[in-house]
């Protein structure tokens, strides 16, 4: 598992070949809100990205 924690709370983890939606702040860790097989990492990041309230170009920013 691989967590990657932004700021708002909504978390993409990966967990074997797919990517986990969670927000443990308000559900716990053992719920998963969505999840995309992995290699829709794309989607999954940006997902993730508008419900914490960013935009995917601050995401796609973060990775150049």
């Amino acid at each position: 598992m691989v967590p990657l924690l932004p700021k708002g709370g909504f978390t993409v983890r990966r967990v074997g070949e797919r990517w986990e939606l969670v927000n443990s702040r308000h559900f716990g860790r053992g719920v998963v809100l969505h999840a995309w097989p992995r290699d829709r990492h794309g989607e999954a990041f940006e997902h993730c990205y508008r419900l914490n309230g960013r935009t995917v170009e601050e995401l796609r920013a973060a990775f150049r």
